[in-house]
């Protein structure tokens, strides 16, 4: 192994760091570990044995990059054509065996993995992907370009999202869903194609959300998947009826600037238009 000079950066013989890659201070990089050019690695991260970095990854402090993964691969695009792009990823992120994260292509430049993520074994994120801080991707979800996952949101194994989607904050949708809408905040998901499940109340009350904001989500939630109300019409009535608060305003907005569309069909229904 060598070390820098104040002693804490282990770099094992048979890694292979390119001398332009910024190696943090007490960063861990195992046996035949590839970190690539134009890759930063924060403090106190550790790389994993076979893992390959590669350029235009920037990982935050504090990071764990677990054996055989590939981060910072170039996007699997046909339109992608060489262009420098890159992938970010926050402080205290784990990324777990076998999962890949590619970098963005031209159209937004970056693919952002944000603080405090779980990206379990054989999980993908593809290009131009953007996930918010505490998001857990379990083993081998999928998701295609351009998708939005917020806040605390946690997707469940086996589970593919369709390119553009957004998952909504506080949302958990369970394994082996096939997701092609957006999920709306503070929301379960299941089922293929998914089915809304109710509100995540276990989660909220967790994350410590008041028993008043709850109890407004509720009422939205009636009036948005258990009335006889449009998409339009429920917004509407939301406006009207229920005092405003950070959690409602996040969900009429997530409505208003939804490009595919959200899911309304619940599991206690026989096809609610979506």
């Amino acid at each position: 192994m060598s070390k820098d000079k104040d002693g804490t950066t282990k770099i094992h013989s048979t890694a292979i760091v390119h001398p332009q890659a910024e190696i943090g201070e007490g960063v861990n990089i195992g046996p035949y570990a590839v970190i690539a050019d134009k890759v930063r690695i924060g403090a106190h991260s550790s790389i994993g044995a076979h893992a390959v970095i590669e350029p235009g990854t920037q990982l935050g402090q504090n990071c764990r990059i677990y054996p055989h993964t590939v981060i910072g691969g170039v996007p699997q695009s046909l339109k992608f054509k060489g262009e420098d792009s890159l992938l970010k990823i926050g402080d205290y992120t784990i990324v777990r065996e076998f999962a890949t994260i590619n970098r963005a292509t031209a159209d937004s430049g970056e693919t952002v993995i944000g603080k405090h993520c779980y990206i379990m074994s054989y999980a993908h994120v593809a290009h131009d992907c953007r996930l918010g801080d505490h998001v857990i991707m379990a083993n081998a979800a999928t998701l295609a370009g351009h998708i939005t996952i917020e806040d605390h949101a946690i997707l469940g194994g086996l589970t593919p999202v369709h390119q553009f989607v957004r998952i909504g904050a506080y949302s958990m949708v369970g394994g082996a869903s096939g997701v092609g809408k957006d999920i709306l905040p503070y929301t379960m998901a299941s089922g293929v194609p998914a089915k809304i499940y109710g509100l995540n109340l276990v989660g909220l009350k967790r994350h410590g959300f008041s028993s008043e904001t709850i109890k407004k989500l509720e009422q939205a939630y009636k009036l948005i998947f258990h009335s006889k109300l449009n998409t339009s019409q429920a917004v509407a009535a939301i406006k009207e009826k229920i005092s405003p608060c950070p959690e409602i305003e996040h969900w009429l907005e997530f409505i208003k600037t939804s490009q595919r569309g959200i899911y309304k069909k619940t599991s206690h229904d026989h096809g609610v238009a979506g």
